[in-house]
């Protein structure tokens, strides 16, 4: 099941890749989330909370980041908002919320949101072959705009070794 997800995840980043980003890196979760017209504010959310989406009835969604977070994580969050926020759209869901709270248990819906974010910031071909250009982890931070532990756990993810 847990391939199945990645699956899903990674060809709905694809998509939304094709349709919505311009081709430059680091890809802006941002700029994408106004062109589907979902709101992105920053917010005093508390030391635990990275993120969350609400999506009310008859509303454009709304995704707050922590504002106390830097740069690197917001997109990342904002990245994994937009994955709770399309594979909601795709059931046809119109009223949803999620709230990220770090250390907190995974079920399927954020394993689906992490895999469309790391899909989403760091494009498996582009990132496969930055890596077997020789770019070391600083960057693949710089290019892709993640932080160190989501450029090393895309690595992991995708069989890469990198130097």
């Amino acid at each position: 099941m847990a391939r199945l997800i990645k699956e899903v995840a990674r060809e709905a980043a694809d998509l939304v890749l094709d349709d919505f980003w311009d081709g430059e890196f680091p890809v802006d979760p941002m700029r994408i989330a106004e062109a589907l017209q979902i709101e992105v504010w920053t917010a005093n959310l508390g030391p635990d909370v990275s993120g969350k989406i609400v999506k009310e009835a008859n509303a454009n969604a709304r995704i707050y980041l922590n504002r106390d977070e830097i740069e690197t994580r917001q997109n990342f969050t904002c990245a994994h908002e937009l994955g709770h926020w399309w594979e909601r759209r795709e059931r046809g869901d119109t009223e949803f919320s999620f709230v990220e709270h770090r250390g907190q248990l995974r079920n399927a819906h954020e394993w689906y949101a992490e895999h469309f974010a790391a899909n989403l910031l760091m494009p498996a071909t582009e990132f496969t072959a930055e890596c077997e250009d020789g770019a070391r982890v600083r960057d693949l931070m710089r290019i892709f705009g993640v932080s160190r532990a989501a450029a090393l756990q895309r690595c992991r993810s995708l069989g890469l070794e990198i130097g």
